[in-house]
């Protein structure tokens, strides 16, 4: 596991950001990413939710449909993204040494994208039920700077829920 950022994320993560800005919702050990088009200010990502859990020390990747590949000139921003928020996510909980990340998606998408994360060692463990594989690798516990992803505000009004 690399120890410092790759010269692929020190380029590409400044692309991301300079075109999009990002948010997040958090629930107990639960938080839901989203990705807004600064020109636009529209909401560009489909489903972004990543969940901790702490008894078997595994970051969960719930759903991760940034939608960037739908926009122009976006080539490498969703590995910048997963990349980015990753990190967020573990500087949330303090997630150190130890930590896997896992999640479960169908072998092509595994083969095209998350196979090609060269920042992290995510390898299909197995195929499962329904055509879908389980992927998972080592969280690289790295210092990376995420303050510029913010906290959505209302979040919990736009979900429905009555304070």
């Amino acid at each position: 596991m690399a120890e410092t950022e790759s010269r692929f994320m020190k380029e590409n993560v400044p692309r991301l950001l300079s075109r999009y800005r990002l948010r997040y919702c958090q629930e107990d050990r639960c938080v839901e990413y989203f990705i807004i088009d600064r020109k636009t200010e529209k909401q560009i990502s489909y489903a972004i939710v990543f969940s901790l859990n702490t008894c078997s020390r595994q970051i969960h990747v719930s759903r991760f449909y940034p939608a960037l590949f739908k926009q122009m000139g976006c080539k490498y921003l969703s590995a910048a993204c997963f990349y980015l928020l990753i990190h967020h996510f573990g500087n949330i909980y303090h997630v150190g040494k130890g930590y896997d990340i896992h999640l479960e998606t169908i072998p092509e998408t595994y083969e095209r994208f998350f196979s090609r994360l060269s920042d992290f060692s995510l390898l299909n463990k197995r195929g499962t039920f329904c055509k879908t594989c389980e992927v998972s690798g080592e969280y690289p516990v790295l210092e990376v700077d995420t303050s510029m992803i913010r906290q959505k505000e209302m979040c919990h009004q736009e979900v429905g829920f009555q304070v």
